[in-house]
Formats: structure tokens, C-alpha cells, sequence
């Protein structure tokens, strides 16, 4: 079972969220701040979310966020924000630490549960390209320019995987498999923020893609990606065959999609990544940094 950490002060807060998630998640807790830092430091390989108080004695929730984030073991833990401060100067604080995820106080069972799966399943995707980092070997190494032309998602994240073994900072270059997966889903494969929604809720995503994957009118559809290293620098352009979208609502995340069970992955690409959607929105440029020869 995946390990979820509650951290609050209150205690019968810890035992309500405890007694929601423990069919599902293996349930750690930890009364304040300072707690919180001693279990992420014993137990954090394998801890997918921590649900955060923000007001705590000793240590506040938010001065925990900023720490996990600069703890490079542990900055990739999706931290759930749990406060009665759900303001849009709050909620800014927040993304700015490093918070995609919030939980209002009170909230029901449903979003509880809605708002963890969300966070944990972005955990295991990004658990999983880490592992991949680590056993792929780094083929583009000496790569000066490329293209690469694919359609399916599996295909992109090992081209991701590959690409970031020859990045700076790999584990960060491997947020390409962001844009890669929006240019596929939404794209080329027209599915809608309202129906990815839907999708995840029941489970299908990833059927439903592999599913108008193989529709004939989907089946010249394609991302071009072109890969070009310069000489203090590394550029991905990803170019997808649909129609576009407003990329500025989804650069950063407001107050209105904080409970959605998806539309995160954008932003929290941007806040590793430096990211230029041009046009309508159906190509980005990714610019990753490197010392010059």
C-alpha cells in the first residue's frame, strides 16, 4: 500500500482523515511541524502525499512545504495544503512553496478522497519515469539536433526518459512528459478537460486514450518533437496536430480548479521548467539551462 502522512496538530483531525484513507493508504501522522520533518526523513522513499496543516505550533505547514522542497529527496512528494486559508492570496502563497494540491476545512469524504487519489496518482507517474532515469543509460548524450515523430504515450516517455538522461538535472528535464501527455490527450485525441474529469474519476484514462488511439481519424495524428542543443543551452520544441488551447489558464493554477482531480501538470511543469506555448497552444518550447563548453 502506498504511505500517506497526515500532519496536524489536532488530533481528532488525524484520526478523521486516518479513519477515510486507511482502506486505501498505509497511514502515517505526525502531531506538528518538527514531527512532520523526522518522519519524512526516516520514511520518505515511500511516502506518495502528505496532507499538511497549515497553522501549526513550532513549525508551520508552510515553512514545512518550502523545506520538503528544497529537500531533493523529497521535493517530487505532492504536498496537499489541508487549512481554512483557502484565499487567493493564500492559495498563492501556497503554489509559490511548491503546493498544487489544497483540501478546504471542513471538506466531505468524496473530495478527501478525490483530492489523495489525485496526488498519489501524480506521485506513482512521476515514481515511475524517476526509475526509469535510473536504469536507462543517457543515448543522446552527445546529440547535437534531432527530430523524433510518435503518437502513443508510452512512446513518449521513453523518448522523455531518454532525453532527460542527457539534461542537466534529469529528474527535472523529465517533466517533458507533461507537455508530451497534453499534446497527446487533449491534442491530437480531442478529450476535454470536463471528459479527462470524468475519465479519472472512474479509473479509464488511460483505456480511453489507447481507445481513440486506435480510431481512424486519429490515426495520422502525431507529436513532433525536435531537440537541439546549443551551447549554454538545451531546447525541445513538442508540436501536437490539434487545434490548440488556452495555455494561460493553465500556467499557473487559481482557487476554481484547487479541488479538480487533474489540470496541475502544466504548472507544476513551469516550476521546473521554463516553458513557452507559442501560437494557439499546440507547440511549447522547453529551455533547459547548461554550463557553456
Amino acid at each position: 500500500m502506498i504511505t500517506v502522512l497526515i500532519v496536524d496538530d489536532d488530533p481528532n483531525i488525524r484520526l478523521l482523515l486516518q479513519k477515510i484513507l486507511e482502506e486505501e493508504y498505509e497511514i502515517l501522522t505526525a502531531r506538528d511541524g518538527v514531527e512532520a520533518q523526522e518522519v519524512l526523513n526516516q520514511e520518505g522513499d515511500r511516502i506518495g502525499s502528505v496532507i499538511l496543516d497549515w497553522s501549526m505550533p513550532r513549525l508551520s505547514g508552510i515553512e514545512v512545504l518550502r523545506w520538503i522542497k528544497e529537500q531533493p529527496a523529497l521535493e517530487h512528494i505532492p504536498v496537499i495544503m489541508h487549512t481554512v486559508l483557502t484565499g487567493p492570496e493564500q492559495v498563492k502563497e501556497g503554489i509559490d512553496a511548491g503546493a498544487f494540491y489544497y483540501l478546504p476545512k471542513p471538506a466531505t469524504e468524496d473530495i478527501i478522497r478525490s483530492i489523495v487519489r489525485a496526488a498519489v496518482a501524480d506521485w506513482k507517474d512521476r515514481k515511475r519515469l524517476l526509475e526509469q532515469l535510473k536504469r536507462e543509460e543517457a543515448p543522446f548524450v552527445h546529440l547535437l539536433e534531432g527530430h523524433f515523430r510518435f503518437r502513443t504515450l508510452a512512446d513518449g516517455e521513453h523518448l522523455a526518459v531518454m532525453i532527460a538522461n542527457s539534461c542537466p538535472q534529469p529528474e527535472r528535464a523529465a517533466m517533458i512528459m507533461e507537455m508530451i501527455t497534453n499534446g497527446i490527450e487533449h491534442g491530437n485525441l480531442g478529450i476535454t478537460y470536463e471528459e479527462k474529469t470524468k475519465f479519472m474519476e472512474e479509473g479509464t484514462w488511460y483505456a480511453e486514450i489507447e481507445r481513440r488511439l486506435d480510431l481512424p481519424e486519429h490515426a495520422a495524428k502525431y507529436i513532433d518533437l525536435h531537440f537541439r542543443r546549443h551551447k549554454d543551452k538545451i531546447t525541445i520544441l513538442i508540436e501536437d496536430c490539434g487545434q490548440g488551447f488556452d495555455f494561460n489558464a493553465f500556467l499557473t493554477l487559481d482557487e476554481q480548479r484547487l479541488l479538480d482531480n487533474h489540470g496541475r501538470g502544466i504548472a507544476i511543469a513551469r516550476s521546473y521548467l521554463d516553458l513557452e506555448y507559442q501560437g494557439k497552444g499546440n507547440r511549447v518550447l522547453v529551455t533547459i539551462p547548461c554550463a557553456q563548453a
